[in-house]
């Protein structure tokens, strides 16, 4: 079944008719003002008849009768109300600058005691909620996710807040995050604190929720029980402030908060974070400190928080001319009277009653211009901040039939608009009485059926009426289809502040166009309300004071859920290395990843790293290599290049080990530890050597392999087995072996015969060559082991039987030589569990598709967690590189765009994103050109000829984390010039 999202706008508030006279229906209003006025005007103008002045009367009485049924024409039909327009419009013309000191809806709290304010209106106890990982998830947990929402809804009492806040992330505590556990290493310091400006400049940002639950008036909150319970307290003489009454009202947040979801992690705010929510959301847009830490701070105090002005419609700045309303009321006067000397009587009433209407207005203080304009300025009389320039704009509509879940995250669009300006939101929810709301919706019902017949078909009625009417049953019934289902009344509102005006309404452009696009939503800017409004970012002002009462629309909790306010895009760990910054919303949050502290967590600290060539995949690897040296790594690298001795080239205490050179061995019996090293010895040499691993010869030499006989025998090389078995074939003369002797021989001749062609080879001189020194690896840093001499095969290759069979000579040594050093580095990390030891595997589709490589890096991906020990795949093709070896266990996957649209849909599948849940999602995996690279032949230009930069698509990737949460990602570039420089393997380049 399709869910959506949905508010009942106006079920309530069906526009009354009547056709009591002449059959003709009317609006009330309209229908009183000429019925009453038209039989008003009639009877006076009977009675005047002898007087002479019948004809006035008439005239009068007409005209006024007129203006009033206009003006009830035009009377708003739903809300807001006409005197919440009338409030507005009057502040427009007669604006009034206010401030927090002298308006109690604007005034902070006048005492903060841990997380509880005490404002002149109430008391309120805030929290912080964590959001929900929501973006790219399944469908299934969305729904898990929306359900949550559910349970916070039917929880909370009457009058709570969630406020949704955009803050600057703590640049500060960012890098305190990247030096966590390291700060005793120079260079790791060193690069952390090169990293400062990148930070600094990318501005990151995250969205945090803030709620505000009312506890003075007991768990119903302010509703009517609630106002009982207030009444109650006030009748007794309950001190609010008291020390009993402070640990009361934290019983009642301790209560509330425990009956939520533990997803949401409700965390208790502390004095100094509510603090800076004032001082956020006086100085929104200008006021760029992020929150604070969870700390003590002292007693805060009224004089702790500074004081606002709020400047209506920025009179300031606007043209302010005087108005002549004294001089033009006194000319009127002149003119009414010498009308009436001229028995003009209706000039002379309209005259005076317009000069009346001007010396009324400039004794109620209208004296200048109004400026008009919609802004809200507020500014610090201590001069303290910037003005901040803010729109308070309430969402006033939506689709009837709701918006179809998912895809009703309608406030998640604020999180898309990447201008100058600081986007909020803030939702009210009061909860309603089951059984109310019922008698409620049955007195909506009946009038709905009078209509029906009063109203009949003007202005469309009938369908207006029978869309109210099933937005109305619908509504019962969601109520009725569940015992705990309960009626809500919520509000939304976005708050937009800017440093200018300019800014300002750009921003609302912009958000008008993606709310638009986001489910058509519709949001309005109100003259001379945003002060009024504005407070409701202020908690403990009463909705009917703020004026939030004339946005809140009747929904039910579940209705209300699936438009998920509460959740979170974020990826990656909360300490560790910054690997990039999230681009899946305009926030840019810093990702930050972390292997080893993915080890102690007790999961997997494996990473793949795909794509396709030239999209920084290595780069990324390289750049969390290094990172992960400075942090205190053991790092062994299998390069078939020598990109990697370039990249780390000024790394000490490392070896670089070509396997095509005479200066290392890489002997299985001499590298490995004398427990496994005959085993390991078989795993790899037998294939190499193509020879059958069921044959007699195989399995006696199996046996000669062991430990025991290895030591008895001195076999402490490959050349020493050669010897030993050479030296056991028939002599040239008398044979005078032992019969077990001789038949050993003649079951190991065909190995030796293989041995001796294989040891001919150039390229297997580290096997067979046993006076090459063998690298101790557990004194070194980085051990590079360069492999570009080897010739690996294809995938195809390795994964075809006939093709398989005819590798060559040259092929099979490359794939033994490259799988033993996987293992060899396997070995040496899992020996090793204090150390973390990272293994990184460059172009791994050889070894991954080798059936030996794919077994010891599906071991390494299942037990690295047991010996803290990380793996790094870099591979063009995830799919086929990754099926051998299986990737079961592997989480953490860094994907680089591919050129292949099937690929990009499968990795897409890979990572958990289904098709069915996001059509267009391999879009995020697809690489696109850049116009540049696209650019007409004609438009030849000598600057660019070198090579096309990406611009605004560099580093662009995606991102799998260890909890399976999925974003866009772009991959910060190294800062050091010269190290970003050793990184890149763009040809053609000049450093």
């Amino acid at each position: 079944m399709v869910e959506s999202a949905q508010i009942f706008k106006g079920v309530h508030d069906t526009p009354v008719y009547t056709d009591i006279l002449l059959k003709k229906p009317l609006r009330l209003g309209v229908a009183i003002s000429l019925y009453g006025g038209g039989g008003l005007t009639v009877a006076l103008t009977v009675l005047m008849l002898d007087s002479g002045h019948a004809r006035t009367t008439l005239i009068c009485g007409v005209l006024l009768t007129t203006i009033a049924a206009g003006i009830a024409a035009l009377m708003p039909r739903g809300r807001p109300t006409l005197g919440f327009r009338l409030h507005s419009w009057w502040r427009v013309l007669r604006p009034q600058s206010t401030s927090s000191t002298d308006n109690p809806l604007l005034a902070p709290p006048h005492t903060i005691t841990a997380n509880l304010s005490f404002t002149n209106h109430g008391v309120y106890a805030h929290y912080l909620l964590s959001g929900l990982p929501y973006f790219l998830q399944s469908t299934k947990r969305r729904v898990g996710v929306a359900d949550r929402h559910q349970v916070l809804a039917r929880e909370i009492p009457a009058g709570t807040w969630i406020y949704g806040l955009c803050v600057p992330q703590n640049q500060r505590q960012l890098l305190g995050a990247m030096l966590h556990g390291h700060r005793d290493s120079p260079s790791w310091v060193h690069t952390c604190t090169a990293m400062a400006p990148v930070i600094a400049a990318e501005a990151p940002r995250s969205r945090i929720y803030w709620l505000s639950i009312p506890v003075d008036a007991g768990r119903a909150g302010h509703s009517p029980v609630g106002s009982a319970a207030k009444l109650r307290d006030w009748v007794i003489g309950r001190d609010k402030d008291s020390d009993d009454s402070v640990a009361a009202y934290q019983r009642l947040g301790h209560d509330i908060i425990t009956a939520l979801p533990e997803e949401f992690t409700p965390t208790p705010a502390n004095e100094e974070m509510i603090d800076w929510f004032w001082r956020h959301n006086a100085w929104r847009g200008v006021f760029d400190h992020p929150l604070p830490a969870h700390r003590g701070p002292a007693h805060h105090s009224s004089t702790a928080l500074p004081a606002a002005a709020f400047d209506e419609g920025d009179q300031q700045h606007g043209t302010g001319r005087g108005l002549p309303l004294r001089t033009t009321a006194a000319g009127l006067t002149t003119a009414a009277i010498i009308a009436a000397t001229a028995e003009l009587p209706v000039l002379a009433l309209l005259l005076a009653a317009t000069a009346a209407a001007l010396t009324l207005g400039w004794s109620l203080g209208m004296r200048r211009i109004p400026s008009w304009a919609k802004t809200l300025r507020i500014s610090s009389p201590d001069g303290l901040y910037p003005d901040s320039y803010q729109a308070i704009l309430p969402v006033v509509d939506m689709p009837k039939a709701g918006i179809v879940f998912p895809g009703s995250e309608f406030l998640q669009a604020l999180d898309d608009l990447d201008t100058t300006a600081t986007f909020d939101f803030a939702i009210n929810l009061v909860p309603r009485s089951r059984e109310m709301e019922f008698v409620r919706n049955d007195r909506a019902k009946g009038n709905i059926n009078d209509q029906f017949t009063q109203r009949r078909d003007v202005r469309n009625g009938d369908v207006e009426l029978i869309t109210t009417a099933r937005q109305l049953a619908e509504y019962n019934r969601q109520l009725a289809d569940n015992i705990d289902e309960r009626p809500l009344e919520a509000a939304f509102l976005i708050a937009v502040g800017a440093p200018d005006a300019k800014a300002l309404d750009y921003s609302i452009k912009r958000l008008r166009e993606e709310l638009t696009g986001s489910g058509q939503i519709a949001i309005r800017h109100y003259h001379g309300a945003q002060t009024r409004l504005w407070s409701a970012f202020n908690p403990g002002v009463p909705n009917h004071k703020s004026g939030v009462d004339q946005f809140a629309q009747p929904t039910t909790t579940k209705k209300w859920s699936r438009f998920v306010p509460i959740t979170s895009s974020m990826v990656g760990n909360t300490t560790g290395i910054l690997l990039g910054f999230n681009t899946s919303t305009a926030l840019r949050s810093a990702v930050l990843l972390d292997l080893p502290g993915t080890a102690r967590r007790n999961r997997n600290p494996c990473l793949v790293c795909s794509g396709a060539l030239g999209y920084g995949k290595s780069y990324a690897a390289k750049r969390i290599t290094r990172a992960e040296i400075q942090r205190g790594a053991q790092v062994f690298i299998v390069d078939p290049g020598t990109e990697w001795e370039d990249a780390l080239n000024d790394v000490p205490n490392k070896a670089v080990i070509d396997m095509a050179g005479n200066q290392f061995s890489c002997d299985p019996l001499r590298t490995f530890p004398d427990a496994v090293a005959g085993g390991y010895w078989l795993d790899y040499m037998i294939p190499m050597m193509g020879l059958d691993s069921t044959t007699i010869g195989v399995q006696r030499l199996r046996a000669l392999l062991e430990p025991d006989a290895r030591r008895r025998f001195g076999i402490t090389s490959t050349a020493a087995l050669m010897a030993y078995i050479a030296a056991i074939q028939p002599p040239a003369g008398n044979d005078t072996r032992p019969p077990q002797v001789a038949a050993l021989a003649a079951d190991l001749a065909p190995i030796l015969a293989a041995l001796t062609s294989w040891a001919t080879y150039d390229f297997t001189t580290a096997i067979f060559d046993d006076t090459l020194a063998v690298p101790d690896l557990n004194s070194l840093d980085v051990t590079v082991w360069l492999t570009g001499s080897l010739d690996l095969p294809s995938s195809e290759e390795m994964t075809t039987p006939h093709l398989y069979h005819g590798l060559s000579d040259r092929k099979r040594a490359s794939v033994a030589i490259y799988g033993m050093l996987v293992r060899l580095a396997r070995v040496s990390f899992f020996a090793n569990k204090q150390r973390f030891g990272l293994i990184v595997l460059e172009e791994a589709a050889a070894l991954l598709n080798s059936r030996a490589g794919a077994d010891d890096a599906h071991l390494i991906s299942r037990r690295a967690r047991k010996h803290y020990t990380g793996l790094l795949i870099i591979t063009q093709d995830p799919v086929a590189d990754l099926t051998l070896m299986g990737d079961k266990f592997i989480t953490q996957q860094l994907i680089m765009p591919f050129e292949n649209e099937d690929l990009a849909k499968q990795v897409a599948t890979k990572v958990g994103i289904r098709a069915d849940d996001y059509g267009d999602i391999e879009e995020f995996f697809l690489a696109q050109p850049t116009p540049a690279e696209m650019r007409d032949p004609t438009a030849f230009d000598d600057d660019t000829a070198a090579g096309i930069d990406r611009g605004s698509r560099k580093g662009l990737g995606f991102f799998v984390d260890e909890f399976r949460r999925k974003s866009p990602i772009r991959v910060v570039a190294e800062p050091d010039q010269a190290i970003h420089a050793a990184y890149d393997t763009t040809p053609g380049r000049v450093a």
